[in-house]
């Protein structure tokens, strides 16, 4: 499960009521994999998709890819500041290595 921190919870919430199209949920996607790196993007999302698995959580729907669940088992989503940017942190967990050179690239905390 994916957690929240308060601070995080409090600024989503209060950005999904500024929004003027109607919304679905808050996007986490997924590119790439643990042995070249993940690219983490959050986005509001109008329309569920095909594939897509919806969590709701205190009052904040998140959707991703069923796929992608696993790899955000232990993700947490935080309020402040990383490399002198302020904003919301997306956080990853290592995963189990699987790579074929057994180096994995460690996981990134991303931005919205």
């Amino acid at each position: 499960m994916v957690q929240i921190e308060a601070e995080a919870l409090q600024q989503l919430l209060v950005m999904r009521r500024q929004l003027a199209e109607p919304c679905a949920g808050l996007r986490i996607a997924l590119d790439g994999d643990t042995c070249r790196g993940w690219q983490i993007g959050l986005a509001w999302s109008q329309q569920p998709r095909a594939e897509d698995y919806a969590v709701d959580y205190q009052g904040l729907t998140l959707l991703a890819a069923i796929a992608h669940w696993p790899y955000l088992q232990g993700a947490a989503i935080r309020a402040g500041e990383q490399d002198g940017q302020r904003g919301l942190w997306v956080e990853l967990q290592a995963t189990a290595c699987h790579c074929d050179n057994q180096v994995c690239a460690s996981p990134q905390a991303m931005g919205l």
